[in-house]
């Protein structure tokens, strides 16, 4: 199956959905369109974000930290900092936590 296709959707707004499960850990599957936010919260696990395609500003609102993701790039993400994800232009990406 395509990403494309998983994560298609006529709503406004992030989409997620899961792509495996396991007793340890997860894997999902993020469509964000250019200007979109995935407003702050924070992971109670170590995380990694992924972005397959497009690219994304992924900053830490504790202290300011900003890095800008593209295709093929990744950050890891510490578990209970707050963050934020906005899309610079339409984004496939995935999270690994």
């Amino acid at each position: 199956m395509k990403l494309s296709e998983l994560l298609a959707s006529d709503k406004a707004g992030p989409v997620f959905r899961p792509l495996f499960k396991a007793q340890n850990g997860r894997l999902t599957a993020i469509n964000l369109r250019k200007g979109e936010v995935i407003k702050e919260h924070k992971s109670p696990v170590p995380a990694m974000l992924l972005v397959l395609e497009g690219a994304v500003v992924y900053k830490q609102l504790v202290d300011g930290t900003e890095h800008r993701l593209s295709a093929l790039e990744y950050t890891e993400i510490p578990p209970d900092v707050i963050h934020q994800v906005t899309a610079e232009v339409d984004a496939y990406c995935v999270l690994v936590q």
